[in-house]
Order: C-alpha cells, then structure tokens, then sequence
C-alpha cells in the first residue's frame, strides 16, 4: 500500500475521495451540496441521536501549512462560529504533526471534539491502507499507489514502451474516467481486440493508453508498436501477460496495408491475441482513414475488424464529462489566477464544454501557459473563442510568423508524406523542390539539418533509430489537418511536392486528398500524368518498383471514360512485368487493366504470373491473380500450366499460413457444443467458403491438405480454455466519482 500525497488528485477529487474514505470509516455516508457558498461544510451526516456531524477537507498544493493554518483560524473559524456543528471532521492533505493537530484543534476549539478528528495525509493514508477497495475507485489515486507503479515497471518492457509508459503516467492527472473508458475497456476484456477510432483531438490516444495502463497494473506485459505489426510477433509469448499497443495503425503503414502484406499480419495478430486470455491488443485510427482502409483492404473487411471497433465521438462525451476534461486541465496548467478568472467570469466555463468544436487535444491547446506569453489576461477569452471557432488556426501564426520559407516548405512535405519519414529520403527531397524556379525567391535559412534543428519539437518529432537512422514525423497531427485547409486549392504547389517526394506513402496521400475533396478527379489525373511522365523520362530511378505500381493503380482509377492514356503508360507497365517487380496487390491490378487496355500481351502476362506464382502470399494478392488469370484466353500457351502452377502455390501458402487465411475461432464457435467431429466439419466449410470468395477452383483434396495441418482436438481444447465468455465481464476498475452539476466542480465557495 502506498503513501499518497494526492497530488495526483484536483480538490474536487480529493473532496470526494475524503467523503467517500471518511464516510466508510464512520459507517456512514456523507450528504452533499448543491454549488454556492459552502459556508464550511463539504459534507455532512446526522448521527444517532441526531447530532450534525459536518465534513470540511482543504487541499491547497500552493499554499504551506502555516498560511493554511492560519487561515483555518480565520475564515473557518468564522464559518463555524455560524454553524455551531455537534462535530467537526477536517481533513487535510499536508502531513501533520502532533503539534500541528493542537495548533489547529485550539484555533477550532470547541467544534472539534479530538484531535484524531482532524486528519493529516498520514491519517487518509492509515484510513486507505484497510481499504483497498476505496483506494480502487478513485482511478488516479489507484494508478499512483506504490504497488501499481511497481507493478508498471515491474512489466514494461525496457526502452521505448518504458518511456511510453512514464509518458502516460505523468500525465495521467489530467485524465477523466468517461463512459468512453468504461465501454472501450468492456470490449477489450471481452474480445482481447480494441480498435478505438475517431477523428482528430477527440482523445483517442489517450483513452488508449490508460486501457493499457489498466492492463500493465493488473500484470500485463507492456509493448508499444512503433512501426510494424512485425515488432509484435517477435515479442509474443503465448504463456506471459502481454498488452500490446499500436497507435495510428493505419495512419503510418497505409501504403503497406494496402500492399497486401501489413494487413494480413495485422488481422492475423489480431486472431493470435483473440484466442488466448492472456494477450490484450489496442489499436487506434482515424475514422476516415478506418473507413477507407476497410474500403481498399480486402484483410480488414476479410478479418471482420468491425466488432472489435470502438467510435469515439465528443457528442457521446456527457456534458460533466466535458466539465472534468476541462476542470483538470486548469487545475494542472499553471494558470495564473488572472486568467482562471478569465474563464470563470459569467460562468464562462460552461460557454466552452458547451461549444461545438469542444475536444481534449484543445482543450490543452487553450490551457497550456506556455503559449500565453504574447496573450494578456483581458485577451485571454479572445483568445479561447477565436481557437474553438477555428481549431485548426491555432498553428497559424506559429507557421506563417515564425518560419521561414525552407521551414514552411519542410512542414509541407512532411505533410504530404502522409507519415513518418526518414531524415535522408527528406533532404532528398528538400533538395529537388529547391532546384524548381519556384524556390528563386525563398527567403530564410536553406541548410537542411539547421531548419530541422528549429522545427523539432514545434513542428516536427525526431526519432534516432537502433541502427542509426533517424525518422522526422509531425510533432501534432491537427498540423496536418491545418496544412492542408491551408494549401486547399493550390494544386500546383501540391503537385511540385509531390514531383520531390517521390515516396510510397505520398501516392496514398494523392489518393486521400482525392476522397477528402482537396484535389478533384482531374486534379489527381494531372499529377499522376506528370509523374509517370518524369519517371519515364528519368527511366525510372529514384524510385523503388512499389511506388510505381501504386502511382499506375491510382492513375488508372482516375482516369475518365473519355481519357487519352498516355504513351509513357506502356513503359511503365512493361517496366513492372520486366524488370522484376515487388508482388504487390497494385502490380497485379495494373497488369490486369494493361491487359484489358490492350498495352500488354496475355503471353507477357502470362509470365510474369509464372515468375510471380511463388511470391503470392497474401488473400488480397491471391484474389487479384485469379482475376487476372480469368481475363487471359486459356487457349494461349502454357496456360493450364501457369494454372494451375498458381494454384498448387496458393494452397500450399494457405496450408502453411493458416491462422493468416482461416478463422479459427470462428470455425470453433459453432461447434463449441460440439466435438472435434463437428468442429473439423465447421472448420471445412470455412475453408470452402474462404477458397470460393478468393476464387480459387478446389476439391475436397484440396481441403483435406488444408485442413490436415491444424491439430484439431489441441486447437480446440485450447479454444475452449481461452475462449473469451460475452457474459463474463464484470467491470472491475474505478467507479465515476463525480456528481451530477458542472457548477459544483467549478464552483469555489466565494
């Protein structure tokens, strides 16, 4: 058991947890009030023979003992004078002495009966340690107890998810325990899978990281992904407590989900921490990229990732949510006083949990101190109704006032990266915008590495790798959200960045900014012109084969009825069948179109899915090929070979790869009355099923190898033992400990 000095509590909190700890000390249970002057009690209770037994507790973290002191002696003495109660309890967070009691108990004479009527930070301490249940309830006050901070760093593991973890608690104060915390946490403990979606600054991360904090204090394992699902599967170990965590899952390997191979081990893992109770696994993403995701990712919709989803949307927030979220960030800000005041002037509080564009990311936007420095108090409201009328204008002056040409060029590539980048690949790609005329008349600082040096930590992350490379990613994703309503329109300026880049990750940036209406459908036709045109010219260096198989997908979606194709098409597309190409679903899908356009030959297709056949390893890959082998004539040469070449691998690859293709616990589930007969007869038809919708043609045979290479009876028992039960969960974490009025928690008992 610890010893608190519940800074980790605002006074509203520790009020509430003092009613609730004295209260159950005593037996009984303290009346509270509505807000206004508290006239010195912030609860009561009648006890037996009818006495008013009155409440009063004080937890002033600027104020020293001998002002607090004095102050009882004078403004609660005042109070009490008024109130004549039979009995006064106080309780006080600052450690008491014995001689401390005696001072206050003769200022206070003769309300309090005795001294062990006043309660010191080592009394609450002595109080809690009989009960634990109390101290479970209070969310905060839990989570910085010794044996739960013990427990944390007993079970993070070392390096960056250590530093994650400190990152979390540190900042926990300000965290407030919704309905959102409690309804994300139920379905993780009931499916092991969390996928907290919603749209920037609603608080997904954050929410996040206290479920996992959750976790890590009940004994899991703690592991933060950083940038694939491969760091998961090397850290798995099926008999430990492991919660795993990957924030922006999609957000930062898009490109590589939609390649086929990120989003099958992504669903794949999923399966593995849903059929084991020991495993936790929480992911977040935007909703739009979510949305998308599941649209152009056969492995999400596949996976069946839907019920493991969870929307977090501020109008779900209840409005004394809000007031917490809102309340705990003045309470920790550093705020001078003259600014509290600010917000407190005509109740002016309610005016922000009341605003449509309330949400947490800026709510600490309006309350961080450090960037009030050119705000007054008297502008300070202007300031707060100008940043929840515009949110995304809050980097506005930071970007147009405080860089420079080059520092404004960097951020906006950055930008259309659309992720993480490594500092190389951007100078890279600094250094070609700089060669365009348009830099002619740039004004500022041009070395690279001295305008990175001023962007991070503003702008920009930068994060120095095991093997020495260093990743530049934004420092806030609303950066982005600015950027972009900034640049809307200037489709020139997006397409020479473009021209620079040159990455993977910036083709599904074209293709974002398609869907969100920042380019229109001829917008996004010129640029993809432009660029295959620059890569023909340059005959295709500085690129790798990925990118152009995914420039050439997103070209031949945006092309209309009526388009001209380009020349430079064909050299592109015969480039990818010749020159040994990575398999992706992209390439797949441009040979297809080539082939039905005409500008490639069935024989030439025909051998690069020869070549092809033994790198096929993904559903979306395997679906595609069998489009593309029913668009051949299977009169052309070597057809039925290359067939059923294709084939045979296929099979083989799901046979070895099961649990990425078959879902086991699905297959279970209906016979989980059953026995192994009727489980193996289940696990068939999902075979068959799965097989069909590839397109794939199969015999029984073929499902027999499948299948031939589970052990049933083990995989099922196993099933059985960790299978999740949707009528088990039981809630075990803290309960709310608010009430019911905004103004309580605001209210200062003026």
């Amino acid at each position: 058991m610890s010893d608190y000095d519940f800074r980790s509590l605002n006074d509203k909190e520790f009020e509430i947890f003092c009613s609730d700890l004295i209260g159950d000390s005593h037996g009984q249970r303290f009346e509270r009030f509505k807000p206004g002057k508290d006239g010195g009690v912030d609860g009561r209770y009648f006890s037996s023979d009818g006495d008013e037994v009155i409440l009063q507790c004080k937890h002033q973290l600027g104020t020293s003992l001998a002002q607090l002191i004095k102050k009882l002696g004078s403004d609660e003495k005042i109070k009490l004078d008024k109130l004549k109660p039979k009995r006064y309890l106080l309780a006080i967070s600052h450690p008491l002495s014995r001689h401390n009691k005696k001072q206050i108990s003769d200022l206070l004479a003769p309300y309090i009966q005795a001294e062990s009527d006043i309660l010191g930070m080592e009394d609450l301490n002595d109080l809690l340690r009989a009960r634990p249940k109390i101290e479970k309830r209070h969310y905060k006050l839990w989570m910085h107890s010794t044996a739960v901070l013990e427990q944390i760093y007993n079970n993070a593991i070392l390096g960056r998810s250590a530093h994650s973890l400190e990152e979390i608690i540190a900042s926990s104060s300000r965290y407030v325990v919704t309905t959102n915390h409690e309804a994300a946490l139920q379905i993780l403990d009931r499916l092991g899978v969390v996928i907290i979606a919603g749209e920037p600054g609603v608080g997904k991360t954050t929410l996040a990281d206290h479920l996992c904090l959750h976790y890590v204090a009940k004994g899991f394992a703690y592991f933060r992904v950083v940038n694939d699902i491969r760091e998961a599967e090397s850290a798995f170990d099926s008999e430990s407590k492991q919660v795993f965590y990957f924030d922006d899952f999609l957000g930062r390997n898009y490109l590589e989900a939609l390649g086929g191979h990120e989003g099958n081990q992504i669903t794949m893992f999923m399966r593995r921490v849903a059929s084991n109770k020991n495993k936790r696994f929480v992911l977040t993403s935007r909703s739009t990229i979510l949305n998308q995701g599941k649209f152009l990712i056969d492995n999400f919709d596949h996976g069946n990732t839907q019920k493991n989803e969870y929307e977090l949307r501020i109008k779900s927030l209840k409005d004394i949510d809000k007031a917490h979220i809102l309340y705990n960030h003045i309470w920790y800000s550093n705020l001078d006083d003259s600014y509290v005041e600010e917000l407190y002037l005509n109740k002016r509080y309610r005016d922000v949990i009341a605003h449509k564009n309330f949400n947490p990311r800026l709510i600490s936007y309006i309350t961080d101190a450090t960037r009030l420095e050119s705000n007054s108090a008297a502008n300070y409201w202007q300031f707060i109704s100008q940043s929840l009328s515009n949110p995304s204008q809050v980097w506005e002056n930071p970007f147009n006032a405080q860089q420079d040409d080059y520092g404004r060029l960097l951020i906006l590539l950055m930008v259309l990266n659309g992720g993480p980048i490594e500092e190389k690949i951007l100078s890279e790609a600094y250094h070609r915008f700089l060669l365009l005329p348009r830099c002619r008349n740039f004004k500022g600082r041009h070395e690279f590495q001295s305008s990175i040096r001023l962007l991070t930590g503003s702008f920009f992350n930068r994060t120095v790798l095991s093997d020495g490379r260093s990743l530049i990613d934004l420092f806030n994703p609303s950066i982005g959200d600015y950027i972009l309503k900034r640049y809307s329109g200037d489709v020139d300026t997006f397409q020479l960045c473009f021209q620079s880049l040159l990455t993977l990750r910036s083709v599904i940036t074209i293709r974002s900014l398609w869907a969100d209406k920042y380019l229109s459908q001829d917008d996004v036709h010129n640029i993809c012109e432009k660029l295959i045109k620059d890569l023909e010219k340059d005959q295709f260096g500085n690129v790798d084969s990925e990118y152009i198989s995914a420039l050439c997908a997103l070209y031949k979606d945006c092309l209309r009825e009526d388009s001209k194709i380009i020349d430079e098409i064909s050299c592109t597309l015969l480039y990818i069948l010749n020159n040994g190409a990575e398999i992706t679903d992209h390439s797949f899908e441009v040979v297809e179109w080539g082939l039905k356009r005409g500008i490639i030959e069935p024989m030439a297709t025909l051998s690069f899915i020869e070549s092809s056949a033994n790198s096929i390893y993904s559903y979306t890959q395997m679906k595609t090929v069998q489009s593309l082998l029913a668009s051949i004539p299977n009169s052309e040469p070597n057809y039925s070979k290359i067939f059923e070449l294709v084939k045979i691998s296929s099979i083989e690859q799901i046979a070895d790869n099961f649990s990425e293709f078959i879902d086991l616990n699905e297959a279970f589930s209906n016979a989980r009355d059953g026995g192994d007969e009727e489980a193996e007869d289940s696990l068939a038809q999902i075979v068959e099923r799965e097989l069909s919708n590839i397109g794939l043609e199969f015999t029984g045979e073929d499902v027999n190898q499948i299948i031939e290479t589970v052990d049933i009876p083990y995989e099922f028992e196993k099933y059985l033992m960790n299978a999740y039960d949707d009528c088990d969960h039981e809630y075990e974490g803290p309960v709310k400990i608010s009430i019911d009025e905004i103004d309580d928690l605001f209210d200062r008992g003026l």
